[in-house]
């Protein structure tokens, strides 16, 4: 882990943890934000569960503590900030009966920061989808299995079927998608999701015009067109969705 022990007033440091030992599942999955022994020397701001920055307010010195869970001991270091970096020597280590396990330390630059930030943000966003995702499954699928010729002999099986499952489903799939919430400071996933909160819209006003072209003997084929014009609109900012969550996961993820 990476752990600052001298900051000057008014400078921040980044704080990383890193797991070599892989066999320790049971710690993987814990926030590993440092508490502050006095935030009015530094104040700890988190960024992810693994990194955060600590920030020198006054001179002095602090105690940074880190929980790992119950069945381990706290790791506890010490950050003295000052207004001038001062060489401090190492500590002779003293004789060890038994040899310890090295520790890998990993300075990561600000880029390796970001792009931890930018894969949690993605991470977080995914399971708020993965959360209504049923719904729009449902909805594509059978409008899928429905998607034939309309004439008179197959108007009332797709009327049924945009009907009683196309259109709640998707209807339920929109109203998830609004109280999705993306980073606010993540720009490029913001722009992702109003692409595809509003390409969503669009198929949801598709399906209902469709149905409604058919709530006759009579199918309104005006309205049907309407339908299938708005819904090729949907599908061209969904289609935008896709290509930008590629280039973001290009970006970040290689």
């Amino acid at each position: 882990m990476t752990k600052p022990t001298e900051i000057k007033v008014g400078e921040w440091k980044s704080y990383e943890i890193a797991i070599t030992d892989w066999t320790n599942a049971e710690v993987t999955d814990h926030d590993f934000t440092p508490t502050s022994s006095d935030e009015n020397i530094i104040k700890v701001v988190r960024k992810t569960q693994w990194v955060s920055e600590l920030h020198a307010i006054n001179k002095g010195t602090a105690t940074l503590t880190v929980n790992i869970g119950e069945k381990f001991e706290p790791y506890v270091f010490t950050v003295q900030v000052v207004d001038e970096y001062t060489v401090i020597p190492e500590p002779t280590p003293e004789p060890t009966p038994e040899p310890t396990k090295p520790v890998v330390v990993k300075e990561l630059t600000q880029a390796e920061i970001q792009a931890k930030i930018m894969s949690q943000d993605l991470s977080d966003y995914t399971d708020q989808l993965n959360l209504i995702n049923n719904y729009e499954n449902k909805a594509i699928t059978t409008i899928n299995k429905y998607n034939k010729i309309v004439n008179d002999s197959t108007r009332k099986s797709i009327f049924l079927a945009l009907n009683n499952t196309v259109v709640p489903n998707y209807t339920k799939y929109v109203s998830g998608l609004k109280n999705i919430k993306p980073n606010k400071n993540n720009a490029e996933l913001k722009e992702i999701y109003n692409y595809h909160l509003a390409g969503a819209k669009l198929q949801l006003e598709a399906f209902i015009l469709m149905r409604d072209s058919m709530k006759t003997t009579k199918i309104n084929f005006t309205k049907y067109n309407a339908a299938e014009k708005k819904g090729a609109e949907g599908i061209k900012l969904l289609n935008k969705v896709e290509a930008l969550l590629d280039k973001y996961t290009k970006k970040y993820f290689e």
